[in-house]
């Protein structure tokens, strides 16, 4: 049993941050902000006239600041010849020991109260992953490994309860082949959970109750159902290559089997073609010429993603004591990164929003 990287795609893109906060420098739209901060049609308005994505903040230290952290795009084994270029150098950069990233800190703070722009252009490769099936036995893991503790543990939205395992445990039956076992649990997740977007909330518990989620949520289910077996698993976090589409954002999970490596897993997308239910997605997975065949996403990957982060429950650096309170950034943990977390406004008197317009291009040169 291997792992083959083929035929890759060579692709030139960038992304862009268009930070808009000068707006709230206005007395008018500062004393409705204060006033107003959970109501949900101004926000709506808010969003519809200035564009982009709105993030919402208030200040609790003496210094008005604005950090932002980016999982740095690197080279993975289907990832190569990774070159990067930002238009602002970031203020401190650190390895993630825990998964293998590169985070990137930017302190934004003298920017406050006007716009900017963050562009970050990169070249890459991204290469086909196929998995070759044979009678090689599967090893046993090495159980005191940094890597298996890493991967089999819980953490935060992947908790391993005691209904979690009996159902993992459920799922597989009598099966010991670490590899099968697997593929029972990507086939239970195709015929039990279905996509929804945004979920009602997040977490594997939310996911099972509601028989729903995102791509993130079946992927954090796989991952979850893998770790109570002991079958190390993690979270990819990345972006379809996709010419003239403004976002596209997207998740996946991988699982360990010793001597061989990461195996590519991507329920989300094989249960949409499984059930073809929407058509405009089975149209895009068409358009894009991947491979129609839901099975091929159990241990096969295409070579239309850019990877941004892999695992859960990021560390950031240079993370101040009290953040202001933004979705699945708690504790100084990012729970994934796509490619970016955001504390806004972290202290001072600012009681507001502020908005992020986040585009990209892409293209597939050869």
């Amino acid at each position: 049993m291997k792992l083959i990287y083929k035929n890759p795609h060579k692709i030139k893109g960038f992304y862009v941050w268009i930070v808009n906060t000068e707006f709230l420098s206005t007395q008018h739209l500062k004393s409705k902000l204060d006033s107003n901060l959970n109501d949900k049609k101004l926000m709506e308005k808010l969003v519809k006239k200035y564009g982009g994505k709105l993030f919402r903040a208030s200040g609790n230290e003496k210094k008005d600041k604005f950090f932002s952290w980016f999982s740095r795009i690197k080279e993975w084994p289907n990832q190569k010849k990774v070159k990067i270029k930002s238009s602002i150098q970031p203020t401190k950069s650190r390895k993630d020991a825990d998964n293998d990233n590169t985070i990137d800190f930017f302190d934004f703070s003298n920017y406050l109260d006007k716009k900017f722009q963050l562009k970050i252009d990169f070249d890459i490769n991204s290469f086909e992953t196929i998995l070759e099936v044979d009678s090689d036995r599967i090893k046993s893991y090495n159980k005191n490994s940094k890597l298996y503790r890493q991967y089999t543990k819980p953490e935060k939205y992947l908790e391993q309860t005691k209904e979690i395992k009996k159902l993992a445990r459920k799922i597989v039956g009598k099966e010991t082949d670490y590899l099968r076992q697997a593929k029972k649990i990507f086939d239970w997740i195709l015929e039990n959970i279905s996509y929804k977007y945004p979920p009602e909330k997040r977490g594997v518990m939310p996911t099972l109750k509601n028989k729903c989620g995102d791509c993130g949520e079946f992927n954090h289910l796989f991952i979850t159902f893998c770790r109570s077996l002991g079958i190390p698993a993690r979270s990819v976090l990345g972006m379809w290559v996709i010419p003239k589409i403004k976002q596209g954002y997207h998740a996946w999970a991988e699982f360990y089997l010793e001597n061989i490596g990461w195996i590519p897993v991507d329920s989300s997308v094989a249960e949409g073609l499984k059930n073809k239910k929407d058509k405009d997605f089975i149209k895009f997975i068409r358009e894009m010429k991947n491979p129609m065949n839901p099975n091929y996403y159990f241990g096969n990957l295409d070579r239309n993603r850019i990877i941004f982060s892999k695992g859960n429950n990021i560390s950031l650096i240079n993370c101040p004591k009290k953040l202001s309170q933004f979705e699945m950034m708690e504790e100084c943990k990012s729970l994934f990164m796509q490619p970016a977390s955001v504390s806004p406004f972290v202290g001072g008197n600012k009681k507001g929003i502020f908005i992020i317009d986040i585009h990209h291009e892409l293209n597939i040169l050869e």
